[in-house]
């Protein structure tokens, strides 16, 4: 039988619900590809952090249904958080053609009629409202290179061009 000392088991007792509770990181990632004349982005976001800041948006109780979340409800959550931005800024969206639901996660497959990425821009705010310490990662590959982009509340639209 192990023992453990007063002392041990005190910090145990103590410090178990901290970690136990632990620091959800706010995080969503991203890969943004060109195929077939359309800019596909595969998003892909924790329930944790999605599900409230969909609640909030709605301001009511909502459920997630086997399928994912309403198609309707998640473009219009993404109108002016999630979109491309062209030269002139004119302002792309992206529209879902499928969800993959996870345990923890969902991942959003959208798409956006776009040939060239050159001098667009990206934004992406998704769930900027829900934590400042919120980063949106999304990988850019295109032509054989990658870009890796790191939005934040500061900076939320960033150019997808190679630095």
């Amino acid at each position: 039988m192990t023992r453990f000392s007063p002392k041990a088991l005190f910090v145990a007792v103590c410090f178990t619900p901290m970690v136990s509770q632990a620091h959800v990181f706010p995080i969503s990632y991203g890969t943004l590809a060109l195929a077939s004349g359309k800019a596909q982005l595969r998003l892909r976001m924790s329930v944790h952090n999605l599900h409230p800041a969909l609640e909030a948006f709605t301001r009511g109780h909502l459920e997630m249904k086997d399928e994912g979340y309403d198609t309707q409800l998640m473009d219009a959550y993404f109108k002016g958080r999630l979109e491309l931005v062209s030269p002139k800024g004119q302002v792309l969206r992206f529209k879902i053609t499928q969800q993959e639901i996870g345990i923890e996660e969902i991942v959003f497959i959208l798409q956006a009629p776009l040939k060239d990425l050159m001098g667009w821009k990206l934004r992406n705010a998704v769930l900027f409202e829900q934590s400042r310490d919120q980063k949106n990662y999304v990988t850019v590959e295109q032509g054989g290179r990658r870009l890796g982009l790191i939005f934040d509340a500061q900076h939320p639209l960033l150019s997808l061009d190679a630095p």
